[in-house]
């Protein structure tokens, strides 16, 4: 049963939260239900694979009220379901419930709108996905979870969805020996009377789904300076095998506390209670779960780890965690910006080069995929995994980058931070973020997210040109070359840069906006090249040649 310290904590959420005033964030999939928050008490094994487990969710329900609290529960076995009322240290009260071994539906009796309720889960069984239970590169036993993008449904009874974020309580019994590590502060820690240890963290910030973990071993804890956010200290911890855990402070984490002190400066305050950097299992190079990102355990034991993941899994802290995509659709939201403010990072710590080189590296990468033929926005793919690629990371990248050329550093700075403010703890759409830029540059950016969100592909620029002596102007014929699916671009500035022998180079700017159209520039004399966006500002192509 619930537990005393999870019980208050709870209980807190329902007075905290009672009121009408907070934003919902309901899932656009499943309307009718806001979740508040999770609780969850997970008793690991000391062998074996199954778990024993009780979730509470504490929600409300919208306008658009539901009858059924419908959740995702994948494989397991549904012990009981019930109520407790009016709070979570209140008697348990057991419901009916329908379980298929994907949904979970519980009914719920008559309550007003906006009312807080609760209703808890005991369940038990082998994840087949979600939380990994097995050994780990070296052989010792240990537990990570990996939830992206609609795993945690593999062992958490949850509305597993981006769109509807919700504060996460911990409750974890884990072997004695072991240190657990989770979503938030850490609030306590203790023994069961059996010797195992139990280990209680507290997010009360609403996250999404997806990013809520856990990860339990046999680990070595550094602490790093901490960081100082709105006037509160945030403990950069590294969690690593005993074996890495020199070498791990001393490469790839050796800046984690500026790498936070510089995304403060840039975009606002760190989000979150403490960040901890953890070595565990994982699918992906990297998973940027709130407070506690988890990184492959491979490039550590081979020691090819470098500071760019680390960089691009804490910008997610920002874009990604605080402020969600709604729908996997718009993961460019996410995987775009922290691929960006990579780089931007590490311009601010290391120089310009690093971003001027990672952005044509980025470029390289999106122009040789497979991707581009499709939009970064792209609704025809019905599977999350699909969005990891080209469009998402390098072109949402690149996609930053051009507004901050179109817009002015000034209008980009001050919408990115507006756009933080505003919708920090909150879920988002791609339109969200244009308003945030448009209402800070005070320009109608319609056409801009249109084209390079929407519209497959990039321009491929064909330019011939050619010199006339009697008038000392050259003349540039532009074509927009690229195939007709993708559609044409407007591009209000492009630069040409004119080479002549013995002379400085002659630079111009042009706008391009027609499938064909002919610009004329004066040079005191006879060119003997011609280079398109020199300064590689654009995402796109130039084939140049010169006519007879």
């Amino acid at each position: 049963m619930i537990g005393r310290w999870w019980a208050f904590a709870l209980a807190g959420v329902l007075a905290s939260r009672g009121g009408s005033s907070v934003v919902a964030q309901e899932s656009a999939r499943r309307p009718g239900i806001d979740v508040v928050s999770y609780g969850f008490q997970i008793v690991l094994p000391d062998s074996g694979d199954t778990i024993h487990a009780q979730a509470t969710v504490v929600f409300r329900r919208t306008p658009v009220a539901r009858d059924t609290l419908v959740l995702n529960l994948v494989g397991l076995t549904v012990d009981s379901v019930g109520f407790h009322r009016p709070h979570p240290s209140s008697p348990f009260t057991r419901s009916p419930f329908d379980y298929d071994g994907l949904l979970l539906r519980v009914p719920l009796p008559h309550g007003p709108i906006n009312d807080t309720e609760n209703v808890s889960v005991f369940y038990h069984g082998t994840p087949r996905d979600g939380l990994m239970l097995h050994p780990d590169g070296r052989g010792r036993e240990a537990v990570f979870a990996d939830d992206w993008p609609e795993r945690a449904r593999y062992w958490l009874p949850t509305v597993d969805d981006p769109g509807d974020k919700a504060e996460v309580l911990w409750l974890v019994g884990a072997p004695a020996g072991w240190s657990v590590v989770a979503n938030g502060r850490l609030a306590q820690i203790g023994r069961s009377p059996d010797g195992r240890s139990r280990w209680a963290y507290e997010e009360h910030h609403p996250i999404p789904t997806y990013s809520m973990v856990i990860g339990a071993a046999r680990m070595a804890v550094s602490r790093h300076r901490a960081a100082v956010s709105e006037g509160d200290t945030v403990p950069i911890e590294v969690w690593t095998e005993p074996e890495d855990s020199a070498w791990a402070d001393s490469v790839p984490f050796r800046r984690a506390t500026e790498i936070v002190e510089t995304m403060q400066r840039l975009v606002g305050p760190f989000p979150y209670e403490k960040l901890a950097h953890v070595e565990s299992s994982t699918r992906y190079g990297g998973m940027e779960n709130s407070t506690a990102i988890f990184y492959a355990e491979h490039p550590y034991v081979a020691r090819r780890m470098g500071e760019g993941v680390v960089r691009h899994e804490t910008a997610h802290q920002w874009f990604g965690d605080a402020v969600t995509e709604r729908d996997f659709h718009e993961l460019w939201l996410s995987e775009g910006f922290a691929d960006y403010f990579d780089l931007v990072v590490g311009a601010a710590l290391d120089g310009d080069s690093v971003l001027a080189r990672g952005m044509a590296a980025t470029a390289r990468g999106y122009l040789r995929s497979s991707d581009v033929d499709r939009p970064v926005i792209d609704t025809a793919a019905t599977e999350p995994a699909r969005l990891l690629n080209a469009n998402s990371y390098n072109k949402g990248a690149w996609v930053l980058h051009m507004l901050r050329g179109t817009v002015g550093d000034s209008d980009f700075w001050r919408g990115i931070r507006a756009y933080y403010r505003t919708y920090r703890d909150s879920s988002v759409t791609s339109a969200d973020f244009q308003h945030a830029m448009e209402r800070a540059s005070d320009q109608r950016l319609d056409w801009f997210f249109a084209q390079w969100l929407r519209q497959p592909g990039y321009p491929r620029l064909d330019v011939a040109w050619r010199w006339d002596a009697a008038s000392h102007r050259v003349s540039l014929d532009i074509g927009q070359a690229q195939p007709a699916a993708w559609g044409l671009f407007r591009l209000p500035v492009v630069t040409v840069e004119v080479l002549s022998n013995g002379g400085a180079p002659a630079r111009r700017n042009f706008s391009v906006s027609a499938a064909r159209q002919t610009v004329q520039l004066d040079l005191p004399g006879p060119p003997t090249d011609v280079r398109v966006d020199p300064d590689g500002a654009l995402l796109l192509t130039a084939q140049v040649r010169q006519q007879p």
